[in-house]
């Protein structure tokens, strides 16, 4: 089951990032933060629950966007299943999820950020028909 994440999910979450980002030691997950997400209408931290057990996440950020007269985009973060239940689906049932809540919101497009080296989530998203050739993603941290 896919749903939007609430504060009692703070820890599940924290631990599929540290699984997603090892070297990142500030990770850190606060259920105040998520109830903030769940008042954003532009923002949605989606958990993917088994048998009531948090399994994977993905963070959708809708984006206001003056290019294509009032049509959004949609950005995708932070897309992680744990490593146990991977290749069995709920990946894709989590994109798929996200693109619905595209499609809703009038989304001209999805871009979808990952990691330089994870090429296996790469060549998943491939089969799912995004495009990582077309463009090139950068970023500072602050």
């Amino acid at each position: 089951m896919i749903r939007e994440a609430e504060s009692r999910d703070a820890q599940a979450i924290e631990r599929l990032y540290k699984e997603l980002l090892p070297n990142n030691f500030n990770t850190k997950v606060l259920g105040k933060r998520i109830e903030e997400i769940q008042n954003n209408p532009n923002s949605f931290l989606l958990v993917c629950e088994i048998d009531q057990k948090v399994i994977g996440t993905a963070h959708l950020h809708i984006c206001l966007d003056a290019l294509v007269e009032d049509r959004p985009f949609g950005v995708v973060e932070r897309v992680i299943v744990t490593e146990h239940v991977q290749s069995k689906g709920y990946g894709s049932e989590l994109m798929k999820y996200i693109e619905n809540i595209c499609i809703r919101k009038n989304c001209v497009k999805v871009f979808l950020t990952s990691g330089a080296s994870r090429s296996e989530a790469h060549h998943f998203y491939e089969k799912l028909g995004y495009d990582g050739e077309s463009s090139k993603a950068f970023k500072k941290y602050l």
